[in-house]
């Protein structure tokens, strides 16, 4: 029995699971690499394990010294010689947690503050790279440049949350520098904290999480999550634009790129158009409601393409949901490639689902054949709330993905949304609040009349008669 909680650390690599507690109590401190922590926790008996990055190996630019005074390690503030100076004479601390810390003045990184390998701080912290403290103070500077009055890692109690750049105000922003990867649940829950306190969280990505896969952005793990919606995005003008985007910052090139206008073409790939502006000629409003040019001859080309490709050279591989779609098309005797042209459409709405469009619209199209009557989104809802209890992949078939900075919307608001253009396609009739699928709706074409309907029914979305 133990009178009080002690913390033992065993350092373990990132792909290495610890063993038995057996053996992590008898090598209580094996250091193997200083990437990943796990804590065993001993307390009145019981012992449970907890992983998490390294806490008292963060990286702080701004500290308290024993005087009370704040300083910060932002240039122009202090020469190195006026530094060195300061750490021979004066004690240093975390503004957070009042533990001592430490000044490094190394040559190979960036000078910063650093709890004691022993403690750790209150907050949680990553794993800091060179690129990180470099951008957070670019970030810093340039928010004061333009007069926001920026606050550096400043601490919420509330909130146990230190972001890297905070910027009061009447729509108060924390603008958060993510470049080491975090699990989606502490994204979430230091979002929905930022939110709940009426700030406005903007995440930027760091610009080594930026990945392309052929046409498409790649957004993987918490990524997705930092999808932004801007309000004064001109979707109006054009049909296919999108409000929704994500930033990055490269601080070795001093500049914030943009993936814009994004539209979902899988769980993970995006159909994006790149803009980038200097850290010089961007303002931070900018970053937080931005309007971005749209090409959409760029995006049709692109969309199509991705369309194409889904007809003729569909995945060899494919997941529990294409293969639910596959095998009920293969019930109903219908070639899985030779869907009809309004299956597939884009909405900028549609990112708020996992599933490819093609085939949560391809399962809406099956169940519009099966039905004789009229029908709503809400009759769609009902067939597949039925059709989950008789297979549990389909759950997955409109599985919503977490937006936190994003408008609400729910399945009937999408599938109502797709209706609508099958509407104007002049697939689906509509009469008050009930549609009802056209004399057209069941029209087979060959696969290069398809390919070509592909892009009038681009067209005619795109200039409604």
């Amino acid at each position: 029995m133990y009178a009080k909680k002690v913390f033992l650390p065993v350092y373990l690599s990132e792909n290495e699971n610890p063993g038995s507690v057996e053996d992590l109590l008898i090598d209580q401190f094996f250091f193997i690499c200083i990437r990943r922590i796990c804590r065993i926790d001993v307390e009145y008996g019981s012992i449970s394990l907890f992983y998490g990055w390294i806490e008292g190996c963060d990286t702080m630019l701004m500290a308290k010294m024993d005087d009370g005074r704040l300083i910060s390690l932002i240039p122009p503030a202090y020469t190195l010689t006026e530094l060195q100076t300061l750490r021979a004479s004066r004690r240093f601390y975390c503004p957070v947690c009042r533990s001592p810390v430490i000044l490094k003045l190394g040559r190979k990184k960036k000078w910063h503050f650093a709890h004691h390998t022993d403690e750790a701080c209150l907050i949680e912290t990553e794993p800091e790279t060179p690129g990180h403290v470099t951008g957070k103070a670019d970030l810093y500077l340039w928010a004061g440049r333009h007069g926001r009055a920026p606050k550096l890692e400043r601490y919420f109690p509330d909130l146990r949350q230190r972001p890297d750049v905070y910027l009061p105000g009447i729509h108060p922003t924390a603008f958060e520098y993510q470049c080491s990867t975090i699990p989606e649940e502490t994204f979430i829950r230091r979002t929905l904290g930022y939110l709940s306190q009426g700030i406005d969280p903007a995440w930027i990505l760091g610009s080594t999480r930026r990945k392309r896969w052929g046409a498409f952005t790649r957004l993987t793990g918490f990524e997705p999550m930092t999808i932004r919606y801007a309000m004064t995005s001109p979707a109006g003008a054009y049909p296919f634009s999108s409000s929704y985007y994500v930033c990055y910052y490269d601080p070795n090139e001093k500049v914030f790129s943009f993936a814009a206008h994004l539209h979902a073409a899988s769980e993970t790939l995006f159909i994006a158009q790149e803009i980038s502006h200097s850290l010089r000629n961007i303002r931070p409003f900018q970053v937080v409601t931005p309007t971005f040019p749209f090409f959409s001859d760029t995006f049709k080309q692109k969309w199509l393409a991705r369309k194409k490709q889904q007809r003729l050279a569909p995945s060899i591989r494919c997941g529990d949901t294409e293969y639910l779609i596959r095998t009920l098309a293969y019930r109903m005797r219908l070639d899985f490639s030779y869907y009809p042209a309004f299956v597939g459409l884009p909405h900028e709405d549609y990112i708020h689902l996992q599933t490819p469009p093609y085939l949560w619209q391809m399962w809406v199209y099956f169940m519009i054949r099966s039905l004789s009557g009229c029908f709503s989104a809400k009759t769609l809802i009902h067939l597949y709330l039925c059709f989950c209890r008789q297979n549990h992949h389909a759950r997955k078939l409109f599985s919503m993905r977490r937006l936190p900075l994003c408008p609400k919307r729910s399945l009937g608001q999408l599938i109502e949304t797709y209706l609508n253009q099958l509407v104007l396609l002049g697939a689906v009739k509509k009469a008050g609040g009930a549609y009802r699928a056209s004399a057209t709706f069941n029209h087979r074409l060959p696969i290069d009349e398809l390919l070509k309907e592909d892009r009038r029914m681009l067209e005619r979305l795109e200039r409604p008669m």
